[in-house]
Formats: C-alpha cells, structure tokens, sequence
C-alpha cells in the first residue's frame, strides 16, 4: 500500500489525510472490497474524522491509499450516496453530508452490485416460468406493458423506466414467493441516486435501443414458449444494464 510516496505492508495501520483531519485506514482484502471501503469511510464520519462539507480524496488517491481498483471505490461512493452520508458534485468531488442518523442506519445492503446479484438470481428464472406457464391474459398484460415502452421510445427516443415490464414478467410467472423476493430487491432502486446513474448510462442512443431491442426478444421468447431463451435474453439484458450502471462484467 502506497500512501504519501511510502510502501506500506498489508498488516499495518496507515494515516490518510483529508481536510487536515488524519483518519486510520487498512489494506482490503477478502469478501467484497467496496464494503469494506464503504464500512471504513462510514467510520470515519461516524468517529468525526469526516464531517458534513468535507471534500473526499479523489478516486484515484482513495483507490490508492484502500489499495482497490477505482471500479471498487466507485462502487463504495455509490453506496454512501444511496444512505445519504455522501454526495457526488461534478467538478467539485464527493462531499461528505452525513449525519449521525444516516450513520446509525448505515448498511451497505444498497450495494448497486448486490442488487445487480440478486436480480441476476430471481429474474431469468422469473423470465423462464412465464415462458412455461403462458396464460393468456398474462400475455396480454406482457404484451400492453411492452407496447407503452415502445410508444415511450418512437415518441421521445428514450427508453424509459422498464421496471413495468420487470414487474410484469414477475407476475406472469405466477410464483409469488419470486415474485416478492424481485420486489425486495427493486426496493432499493429508487431514490436521485439510481436515478441519476441511470441517465448517464441511458445516455447513448444506441444504448437505449439495444434494451429496447431486448426487451422485445424477451417477450418475443415468452409467448412462443421459449423459456430457455427468454431467461438467456433477460440474464443478458441484467448484465448489459449492469455493466453501464457500475462497471465490470
């Protein structure tokens, strides 16, 4: 670890200067980087090391003195933001805006990844059922659900909020146990946050169409019974959203 030009070793205990405040921090290691990045920082206001106006170190120094990858740091700044301890200003850097309530109800179960994973799990399995099952008033809800997305995108060119068409899946899978565990994880992606990553990951047009076009192949897929399709299509949609919203594969 590499902090002010010095080498440190993996078991030591370094100082990170912020704001003329010094703060302990520790190599990551194990488990899920951004978590524990995420955890120390939190720390770090909660013990008043950080306090509300405070400018972050820049990715680039934070990933250094953490010894992550920027990806990983990104990821920890997210989660502060999504609890309200953090906030991102273009130009300006992270603030931190935390408060000792937002400290108390810290949980870095809000993680964008965790989310990603746990949709990753439900939602081509979701996909399959529907495809399986077929009912015919579930195809039709399918099919109007999918039409208001396409009158949204021939009128506007952008492709807005899908979750309908998510939602709608769920339900044409008839299994309510899956159906409300895609519910716990859709709670956690809403807020200005996720909003916002959204816009900028929305921002190409062709990356608006081409979830356009997969949001067409996966209903496509369930009306012909396909169900080993439509859970590919879906996984694939998943992972192409992730990989715009935070990074990695």
């Amino acid at each position: 670890m590499v902090i002010d030009g010095t080498s440190h070793t993996d078991a030591e205990f370094t100082a990170m200067t912020t704001g003329g405040s010094k703060f302990a921090v520790t190599p990551v290691v194990k488990k899920s980087a951004a978590v524990q990045v995420a955890d120390q920082l939190v720390a770090a206001i909660r013990d008043e090391h950080l306090k509300a106006g405070d400018k972050l170190p820049s990715e680039r120094e934070l990933a250094q003195n953490f010894d992550v990858s920027r990806p990983t740091i990104r990821e920890a700044l997210a989660a502060l933001e999504l609890a309200g301890l953090a906030k991102s200003h273009k130009g300006r850097g992270t603030i931190v805006t935390g408060s000792s309530a937002a400290v108390a109800t810290w949980g870095v179960e809000v993680l964008p990844p965790q989310v990603f994973e746990a949709r990753l799990a439900i939602e081509p399995s979701l996909a399959a059922l529907a495809a399986e099952k077929r009912y015919p008033e579930d195809l039709d809800m399918l099919e109007a659900t999918l039409a208001k997305l396409e009158a949204e995108f021939a009128e506007t060119g952008a492709y807005g909020s899908d979750l309908p068409l998510h939602r709608a899946i769920a339900r044409a899978a008839r299994n309510p146990i899956l159906e409300q565990s895609l519910e716990e994880a859709l709670r956690h992606v809403g807020g200005p946050l996720w909003s916002e990553l959204r816009r900028r990951a929305l921002a190409e047009p062709n990356v608006r169409g081409g979830h356009m076009e997969e949001s067409r192949t996966v209903i496509k897929h369930i009306r012909a019974g396909r169900a080993e399709e439509a859970a590919q299509v879906w996984r694939q949609h998943l992972l192409h959203y992730r990989s715009e919203i935070i990074g990695g594969a």
